[in-house]
């Protein structure tokens, strides 16, 4: 079986027939860049919000602040859903190109929609990448994005919303009206894909075990193993590495809770010429920044182990696709064929899943977004009648008052995603 993508650019559903080259403003700004990026300027030209639809590794979390920034819609704030991942962009950004362009999370950049001042409208852009994640965090604060545009507080502010395709694509565009989409695949190579025979007993020992096999048996290439949420796990996992003995291996662990000292070292802390590079990661890995160099992926096919929650088939292709950035690659999927056949299509939104409308509930309080007009819930599936239901029941349970603040218990008991 094999993962493969097309090689292309992006493209726009923008008709062919309209050059950017024909714009004043723009044409300057479009010599020397790809199509694509004429396309994006061209759109923000005429509208609050785009959405950038576009693989990992296409540049969208490093290329585009950059050019964002050069084209006149700086300063640029750019948040990602994970630390690390900020972290990382930030550095690989500095790295490349001196510009004023700031990363935070969108944990941060929804306390700054919370803020009673405007402090967004001094932005050029903002973007909110990873949007395809459906954090319940994403899910407030795009709804805080559309009632700050009606309400006028971001200024002239831009929104450029990144996914990486899937069902969140047509939902962006229908919830910000009809926002432009410009989309496209990032160039890919085969990856050949294989599956356990039997079921797989003791999760950190078949890793070991295939880890040992590909450094045995394959050419030179870095390893990436995806690991369920779970700190204990890859530190367990890592001590059985070392025990191998084997000094051409070179273990490295990436997870969100890293200090930011540590995420330095993990990324730049040089591998031995000869060694092969194992990267134990969560699925923070999925963004394709962090991941140079990867030929083999090692899959467990888990977002956490207690309980048990399977990935779905759209991450599954994801995680593959990642050995196939630099060269033909292998991803090894540690479930056999029928439990992939069994995974869900799409990754359901954290806020469909159980427990998640009330978090959401909790967050649109604690950030009073309920309060702001214009907010709406970005997903149909929380219909305003149900999410009244969810607060009455807040305010049963004594989390909120009957002016619908939340009480003292409220506020030390309610769910909020860092």
């Amino acid at each position: 079986m094999y993962v493969s993508g097309s090689l292309g650019i992006w493209t726009s559903n923008k008709p062919n027939h309209a050059d950017p080259s024909s714009n004043p403003r723009l044409s300057g700004r479009c010599l020397q860049r790809s199509t694509t990026r004429c396309r994006i300027l061209e759109y923000l030209e005429d509208h609050r919000v785009v959405v950038v639809s576009a693989a990992p590794g296409s540049g969208k979390s490093s290329v585009l602040p950059r050019c964002l920034a050069e084209s006149g819609y700086g300063p640029v704030l750019c948040a990602q859903p994970r630390h690390f991942a900020a972290f990382v962009a930030a550095a690989k950004v500095g790295e490349e190109w001196d510009s004023d362009i700031e990363f935070t999370t969108t944990r941060q950049l929804l306390d700054r929609f919370s803020s009673p001042a405007p402090v967004l409208a001094r932005y050029g852009t903002v973007v909110i990448d990873e949007a395809k994640d459906r954090t319940l965090v994403t899910d407030v604060l795009l709804g805080m994005v559309k009632a700050a545009l009606a309400m006028g507080t971001m200024g002239q502010c831009r929104v450029v919303v990144c996914t990486a395709g899937g069902p969140a694509d047509g939902m962006l565009c229908a919830f910000f009206g009809g926002a432009p989409i410009v989309s496209g695949l990032r160039a890919t190579h085969p990856v050949e894909v294989r599956y356990s025979r039997g079921p797989v007993i003791d999760m950190v020992a078949a890793v070991v075990d295939e880890v040992a096999a590909i450094h045995a048996s394959q050419p030179p290439g870095d390893v990436l193993v995806f690991l369920p949420e779970n700190i204990d796990v890859i530190d367990d996992l890592h001590a059985r590495l070392e025990q191998l003995n084997l000094p051409e291996l070179a273990a490295r662990c990436i997870h969100d809770n890293l200090p930011a000292e540590l995420i330095h070292i993990m990324l730049n802390a040089p591998v031995p010429d000869g060694c092969r590079r194992v990267v134990l990661a969560t699925d923070v890995a999925e963004t394709a920044v962090l991941v140079r160099g990867i030929t083999y992926v090692v899959d467990t096919g888990l977002e956490s182990e207690q309980p048990p929650v399977r990935i779905s088939k759209e991450t599954a292709a994801a995680r593959a696709a990642i050995a196939g950035f630099s060269g033909p690659g292998r991803c090894r999927r540690l479930y056999q064929q029928d439990e992939y056949d069994g995974l869900d299509e799409h990754t359901v939104p954290h806020i469909r899943r159980d427990g998640g409308d009330v978090k959401f509930a909790f967050m649109v309080k604690r950030h009073a977004a309920d309060s702001m007009p214009g907010f709406e819930v970005f997903d149909p599936a929380l219909k305003p009648a149900v999410l009244k239901n969810v607060f009455v029941q807040l305010v049963v349970g004594g989390y909120l008052d009957k002016l619908g603040n939340l009480t003292d218990k409220g506020k030390r008991e309610a769910y909020d995603e860092d």
